[in-house]
């Protein structure tokens, strides 16, 4: 027995997915991956995952020709971590903590010279993720009405108020079925006022710190969403919209 092992502790066998590859091994999908299921799009049927898929959703997150290489590099190794999960599971984590640090690495390529010089002046320098984000927050360097999801997720807000008016419509009338019509869906101002930055300025750091400090943590449901979010964020720093530079 080892001396780091507790006296009288009986070892835990690991599951062979847990295991460090063997030349065997190596290329074979992650069990936990390999009886994951996906919708056809163009038959709406379910089927089995493929490594193609895996590659499939990193595709959709592209970094901009205006972002720094040495962030674009940082963000692209994060991708490579997510499609190599397809073989190591216990990378989604490890994806999504890059993903994150990505994210900082950006903030502070963006903002450093100009957090030197208020701190030159006395301010205090941003330290941490949720420091630089409430900087680039106040810079203009990211903003709420800048993220592309925005008219989408509006348009899902005035599509779900139809499909709730129709609902009461039919019990009103005691119908059985009515004909939906989306295309006169109001988009009011409010439905564009969320405070998405607000919330992953809360959000992001709190997953970056779990990470950051060890964690067990094994769910990669929302690991493609964080993807997206930082997408957005490091595509918006380097914006030529974005705040003074």
């Amino acid at each position: 027995m080892s001396g780091n092992d507790p006296e009288g502790a009986t070892p835990t066998a690991l599951n062979s997915c847990e295991l460090t590859r063997s030349l065997d091994t190596l290329c074979e999908a992650d069990s936990r991956n390999a009886c994951s299921l996906r919708k056809d799009t163009s038959t709406g049927e379910l089927r089995l995952a493929t490594s193609a898929d895996q590659i499939a959703d990193m595709a959709v997150f592209n970094l901009s020709s205006r972002v720094p290489t040495a962030v674009h590099i940082h963000f692209e190794t994060a991708k490579n971590l997510y499609v190599y999960a397809w073989f190591v599971y216990r990378f989604y984590p490890v994806a999504e903590q890059q993903a994150l640090a990505s994210l900082e690495f950006a903030l502070r390529t963006r903002l450093e010279d100009d957090a030197s010089r208020s701190a030159s002046r006395g301010a205090k320098r941003p330290r941490g993720l949720k420091a630089w984000l409430n900087e680039a927050l106040k810079q203009g360097a990211i903003a709420n009405d800048r993220f592309q999801w925005a008219e989408k997720w509006a348009k899902a807000r005035a599509k779900r108020r139809v499909d709730v008016q129709a609902i009461q419509q039919m019990k009103d009338l005691g119908l059985k079925s009515i004909q939906l019509d989306y295309s006169r869906a109001e988009l009011p101002r409010e439905d564009f006022a969320e405070d998405w930055i607000g919330t992953f300025i809360e959000t992001l750091p709190e997953i970056r710190n779990e990470y950051a400090h060890g964690s067990s943590h094994l769910d990669s449901s929302s690991v493609l969403r964080t993807f997206e979010i930082i997408t957005e964020l490091i595509n918006q720093l380097f914006d030529r919209t974005s705040g003074p530079r």
